[in-house]
């Protein structure tokens, strides 16, 4: 929280000394500061001075106006002169204790603020700075003295209440600060400011849950406040809700894409969740704008290494030490990562000087150890040997002692090291794998079975203990098993992370985000060629295909899976992946077979009858809903068939299909909004509002389904419970432009033009590429300033090239060409409009307009005639269907997860 009291201007110090001055000059002068103009003001002073050098009421006022300046010397020697003249104003000495703020004093100001609660012991400026000067030295009941001084009214105040609650909560009254704390969350509704503050008090108590709710009442009145958006994101992150913080800190960017700190905090939000190639995007953009930022470059080369890109690690170190050459421990990480990039030279000479300069470093022992294991082994056992004398419980040092016990054939002493371990970590399978061989290292076959199949089974993927357990298991005589070791071996093949050091990160990451796609591609079929039998890495890739387009590259690669498996859930993925992108008889293909395997679920069922229902038609798409087991189905399944008997226009028993699904509790989200969107095509509007709030009690937090709700709430006249749930989605998903986009279009219908703007701005800027975005804009901007003409051409023209056959935009534009009087471009719009919807009234009234400026009164003439027949005849809106209706039709389904 940061306090700010303005300087005390109008002192009344007249009672102090006569003044021949009049109350105007005075006036005048404080008028000229209030408006900005200091040296009006500061002439006006001077001249009072002048003629009477001991004016106190001058002098002071003269502080102020110098202070403003930060001219501080100056106003320093004008409070002095003051002070010297009526050394008993509690005015001046606060005026005082301010200025010394200014410069930074705060011991001097301190001492100021004392003298004025000695003269004027209720002094609301006075008490308040020394309260918060209480509260930063950490002295509560310091703090609460001050503030009990207040008077009643100010202690009532915001920033009277947010000291008191820290004073408390320094004073060890903490259940009384919090509540103080809370209360005040409640009256911050639309005060961004003050549940900003509450927030940066509850982030210093280290209370990240609270600060989070804080400041999503700051973001829901200010959700472009970039300053809200930062600290919120790092307290979801403090909090531990990674979700929110990656969706925050992204909106964040989407508004300032080169603030750094939104980029170094999205970065440890995707290191958190183990997305650290994101995370070193986000930080090699960050470098890039902030070269000399140590944090970055700590946070990259830690990040660089996470992923085994060693040599951009040992580079990011490098960078770092150009800035800070004295952090000995980044200069002996500088030499690991060199050595683990194959630059051996590189390396050893730091971790050499590291070592001499820190002989008893247990780390710099260990990674010392390590460089030279290749090449200089009886040193590197000596290293580790003295590294475990340091610290006995450093398992890395004591794990590679025993690789190099085991190595010189020294399986006993290995085995001490392994068992060590063990006791600490009993689930370690490399420690296992390690102790397996050294029972097979001194013939005991059967121990090194039961040691390395519990290995296997910690590790069923590691390649070089699956090899391990072959051999194990043939030298124990069980040769069958062996052999089928060695088949799951052979299934996954070597690990081609052991091979070699990746070195590359930042060169992927400068390439663009369609590159990335495909480097990403080229990855997975890298890692195929190594694991070909690996049926998971070619699902993965055919979905990378989907997403790159490739659709006929990923069709191939789901058909090899097709016929390497029978295994139904790998079926049934392959085949929703291929629905959700449209490519339904593949999907036909994969789910049929995935419904036919003995672990078949009726929700593939279900998944088949969407695919059919797009081939074939809802005919057959019902007679596999009849195939489903009655004991499966359950509200999905209703809903899906009430959908396909809708379709077939078979109303009533749709109408049957669908009471039962709410009767049976519907669980998918993307049943729930295709089942909305069934209830809204007949206008059943209560009913879907029914729907969906049937659906926060299995499906939450859906925000499609949040997003269809608004629809429905604004539909059956409810704008302000629509406003309500609009508000909490762009709190909760600040990154989405469609809420902004439906709440501006609902603004507008009700005619708060000057909001709704605001929020189709933020929509757009979000990346709002919908027509309506724009046709809504240009209506919000019309109504909202009729003048901007220009303003409201720009956001029309760029919703008809979106849409250039929309007679609704087309309308809109020629009325706002006519506006600014370009006939010939007005004709055009509205003639487009017209032909693609001849009743539109106001476009006939506008063409006539237009034709009357170019001269063409016979075609003006009889288009006035044409709108004066249609207004006998035809009884419309305009706007036809409701916008936000419409709107919802342009959303994607919910993803299945």
């Amino acid at each position: 929280m940061v306090l700010s009291f303005a300087f005390i201007l109008l002192v009344s110090l007249s009672g102090l000394a006569q003044s021949q001055v009049s109350d105007s000059v005075y006036d005048r002068a404080a008028a000229a500061f209030q408006t900005g103009k200091m040296a009006e003001a500061e002439e006006t002073l001077r001249s009072i001075l002048r003629s009477s050098p001991g004016d106190v009421r001058a002098l002071g006022m003269l502080g102020v106006v110098l202070d403003a300046q930060k001219r501080f010397d100056e106003a320093e020697r004008c409070y002095t002169q003051a002070l010297r003249l009526a050394p008993g104003s509690a005015a001046l000495h606060n005026n005082m204790g301010n200025h010394y703020l200014a410069k930074g004093l705060q011991e001097r100001a301190r001492a100021s603020f004392q003298r004025v609660v000695s003269l004027d012991p209720h002094h609301p400026n006075a008490n308040l700075h020394l309260a918060q000067m209480s509260v930063d030295a950490k002295e509560g009941q310091g703090a609460l003295r001050f503030l009990d001084r207040l008077p009643a009214a100010e202690q009532m105040t915001p920033a009277a209440q947010l000291l008191r609650a820290q004073a408390l909560y320094l004073a060890g009254k903490k259940e009384r600060s919090e509540a103080l704390l809370t209360e005040l969350v409640k009256q911050a509704s639309g005060d961004s400011r003050l549940a900003f503050s509450i927030g940066m008090i509850f982030v210093k108590w280290e209370r990240f849950e609270q600060a989070e709710k804080a400041f999503n009442e700051a973001l829901e009145a200010a959700p472009a406040n970039l300053d809200v958006l930062y600290n919120l994101a790092l307290a979801a992150m403090r909090a531990g809700h990674l979700d929110r913080a990656e969706q925050v800190f992204e909106a964040a960017l989407r508004r300032r894409a080169d603030d750094v700190d939104c980029l170094v905090g999205l970065a440890q939000v995707y290191a958190q969740r183990g997305k650290d190639e994101l995370a070193a995007g986000c930080l090699v953009k960050a470098e890039r704008l902030a070269p000399d930022r140590l944090d970055v470059l700590l946070l990259l080369a830690h990040t660089s290494e996470k992923l085994g890109f060693y040599g951009d690690t040992a580079s990011a170190y490098d960078r770092y030490l150009k800035l800070r050459p004295d952090d000995d421990t980044a200069r002996r990480e500088r030499g690991f990562a060199l050595v683990r990039s194959g630059k051996l030279k590189g390396g050893l000479p730091d971790l050499e000087w590291y070592v001499q300069k820190h002989p008893d470093e247990v780390d710099g022992l260990y990674k010392l150890a390590l460089a030279g294991i290749t090449f200089e082994r009886d040193k590197a056992l000596e290293r580790l040997t003295k590294a475990l004398q340091v610290d006995p419980k450093h398992l890395p040092a004591r794990y590679a002692r025993a690789a190099l016990y085991y190595e010189a054939g020294q399986a006993a002493e290995a085995m001490e090291d392994l068992k060590h371990i063990l006791r600490q970590t009993p689930d370690d399978a490399l420690a296992l794998d390690l102790l397996g061989q050294c029972h097979l290292l001194l013939e005991q076959p059967a121990e090194a079975v039961k040691v390395l199949g519990r290995a296997a089974e910690l590790a069923p993927k590691d390649s070089r203990i699956l090899i391990h357990y072959s051999r194990a298991l043939r030298r124990a005589g069980r040769k069958d098993e062996a052999e089928a070791m060695l088949v799951r071996f052979k299934q996954i093949g070597p690990d081609p992370g052991r091979q070699r050091a990746r070195a590359g990160l930042f060169d992927y990451l400068s390439l663009s985000p369609a590159q990335q796609r495909a480097q990403n591609v080229t990855a997975l079929q890298r890692s195929i060629a190594a694991n070909p039998g690996d049926v998971g890495l070619k699902v993965r890739l055919g979905k990378a295909l989907l997403a790159q387009g490739d659709t006929a590259a990923a069709l191939v690669i789901f058909d090899t899976v097709a016929g390497k498996t029978s295994d139904g859930k790998i079926l049934s993925d392959c085949g929703v992946a291929l629905l959700e992108y449209e490519q339904y008889e593949a999907a036909r293909r994969f789910l049929e077979a995935a419904a036919g395997s003995p672990s078949s679920t009726g929700e593939v069922r279900l998944d088949l009858a969407i695919a059919v229902s797009h081939i074939a038609g809802e005919t057959p798409a019902l007679e596999v809903l009849d195939n489903v087991p009655p004991d499966h189905r359950k509200g999905d399944y209703y809903l899906l068939r009430a959908q396909l008997l809708d379709s077939l226009g078979r109303v009533k028993e749709a109408a049957e299909a669908l009471n039962r699904a709410f009767r049976a509790a519907p669980t998918r989200a993307d049943l729930y909004f295709q089942a909305a969107l069934f209830l809204m095509k007949h206008e059943q509007y209560e009913q879907a509002e029914q729907l969906l709030q049937q659906a926060k009690s299995f499906v939450p937090e859906v925000p499609e389904l949040m997003l269809t709700h608004a629809i429905v709430l604004e539909l059956i006249k409810e704008p302000e419970k629509a406003k309500q749930v609009l508000s909490r989605m762009q709190s909760r998903w600040p990154e989405w432009d469609v809420p902004y986009l439906l709440h501006g279009i609902i603004l507008e219908a009700r005619l708060f033009s000057e909001e709704a703007k605001a929020m189709l701005e933020t929509a757009i800027a979000l990346g709002a590429r919908d027509p309506a975005a724009y046709f809504y804009l240009a209506l919000a901007t019309l109504h909202a300033t009729p003048d901007d003409t220009e303003g409201v051409k720009k956001a029309i023209l760029e919703a008809v090239r979106l849409s250039p056959e929309d007679p609704f935009i087309r309308s809109l534009a020629g009325r706002n060409a006519l506006t600014r009087k370009d006939y010939t471009a007005a004709i055009e719009h509205l003639n487009v409009a017209l032909r693609h919807k001849p009743d539109l009234i106001e476009a006939r009234y506008a063409l006539s307009a237009a034709y009357r400026g170019t001269g063409n009164h016979e075609q003006s003439k009889a288009e006035l005639e044409k709108a004066q027949q249609l207004e006998k005849e035809v009884k419309q809106d305009d706007l036809g269907v409701s916008p936000v209706r419409e709107l919802l039709f342009t959303v994607r389904p919910p993803r299945r997860d």
